[in-house]
């Protein structure tokens, strides 16, 4: 399979109920199973809070605000294990190991949390293959002896080799980032030859504003059937509500590269939960856009307020993973939400086709849907409970006794039903 990895690995430390300072090794595809409460959602929400960091809205300014006190809002601001005393920090770290001409950078945070107060105390953008000749060790370090200064490294005009060059009245409610290179513009030091930074700043934002976020919780079917995009949208990318849906199939299959290609998958996928269905396109309205859903031996289309639950769900997941413009990694939490059981094996294959492409992480209670990523043993991350606080670790499961579980008929679902110890995922 080609490696379609952004993140490899996720390091947590105080954070909320995760027991995390080893890393959580992240794969193509990841499926993440435990009880409620068991860190899950803790654990996509960080990921969530780095693209907001990254992500500032048009709106940030008026509100007098930054994108890092933004994406705190967001997150929440009890982020701290509760069984740890405050002052205390809370640590983040994230590693892609392709990123930046593949060379590879760890992004590291440190949040300072007081009773009233959180604010960045350390932050570091660490180059993983550093070449020794030239020593650039790190691309900089904010904050780390005194609040407000940084460590930047600057290639010397005259030869090939990295000094460092001190900055200071760096803020700690926004990531540097983000600011080190306003600074440095601002000082009139523009050239991206001798500032590595420019560059691995600008392929790390890029990428994780890409990321996407699906919750089957927040998709709205009220307004996935009752809206009507007006036409002229340049919609791509489905919303987490999904009532753009119109828009984003019609903008797609219109697509002069994409276009018949898409209409071939969506129409596939849609005959294998229904096999009845002749075609499904978009129409105008006047200049509104909806959906037709024809079927064989029927003149009449039916409309999405004619189609079920289930159906227009499977519609949308359908267009996130056979989308031709995918995120750079793609989240979506308890996707088999009010989906019938024989739809499970058709969702599993969407998803693992869709992981060859592009990283995905799911989230599923779901032993039904369990079943069908069995192949998969390797990509699942289990939250396990450890005593005897409520925290818990979230671990690959045990490659040797799933294989021989697996050898004698079992299925990972069936581990789940069963409460075996070997898969977890049980609140008790």
């Amino acid at each position: 399979m080609e490696n379609t990895k952004i993140i490899s690995k996720i390091t947590t430390k105080n954070y909320r109920n995760l027991v995390n300072e080893d890393g959580i090794a992240l794969n193509n595809l990841n499926i993440l199973i435990g009880s409620n409460g068991s860190g899950k959602s803790n654990l996509v929400g960080i990921l969530e809070f780095l693209k907001n960091c990254l992500t500032p809205t048009s709106d940030l300014d008026s509100r007098g605000i930054t994108a890092f006190q933004n994406a705190l809002s967001k997150l929440g601001y009890n982020i701290l294990d509760a069984y740890i005393d405050k002052p205390a920090t809370v640590d983040l770290i994230f590693k892609f190991p392709y990123l930046h001409s593949s060379s590879g950078m760890e992004f590291n945070l440190s949040l300072f949390i007081d009773k009233s107060t959180v604010f960045i105390n350390d932050e570091t953008l660490i180059n993983l293959n550093h070449d020794t000749k030239s020593e650039l060790l790190f691309y900089y370090r904010s904050h780390l002896n005194t609040l407000g200064r940084a460590s930047v490294f600057i290639k010397s005009e005259k030869s090939e080799r990295y000094s460092l060059t001190e900055l200071e009245e760096i803020p700690t409610n926004e990531l540097s980032l983000i600011a080190i290179p306003k600074i440095l513009i601002e000082k009139g030091i523009l050239s991206p030859e001798q500032i590595p930074l420019y560059k691995a700043s600008r392929d790390l934002e890029d990428t994780v504003k890409k990321w996407q976020f699906y919750n089957a919780n927040e998709m709205d079917l009220a307004k996935i059937r009752g809206e009507r995009p007006k036409v002229g949208s340049s919609d791509v990318i489905l919303a987490k509500s999904g009532e753009n849906l119109p828009a984003v199939l019609d903008n797609i299959s219109n697509h002069i590269k994409y276009g018949l290609d898409f209409d071939e998958r969506i129409n596939n996928a849609m005959k294998d939960i229904l096999p009845m269905t002749k075609r499904i396109k978009t129409s105008r309205e006047g200049m509104s856009l909806t959906v037709r859903w024809y079927f064989d031996g029927m003149e009449e289309p039916f409309y999405l307020n004619d189609m079920s639950d289930g159906t227009v769900r499977m519609l949308c997941w359908a267009t996130i993973l056979y989308s031709p413009i995918l995120p750079t990694l793609l989240v979506i939490d308890e996707p088999e939400l009010s989906l019938h059981i024989a739809w499970m094996g058709i969702l599993a294959n969407w998803i693992k086709h869709a992981s060859q492409k592009t990283q995905i992480i799911i989230s599923t209670h779901s032993p039904d849907l369990l079943d069908y990523f069995t192949d998969c043993a390797g990509d699942v991350i289990c939250f396990e409970k450890t005593q005897p606080k409520g925290h818990f670790k979230a671990q690959k499961l045990p490659e040797a006794i799933i294989k021989d579980k697996i050898a004698e008929g079992w299925q990972l679902g069936d581990l789940y039903r069963t409460g075996d110890d070997v898969i977890g995922g049980w609140p008790w």
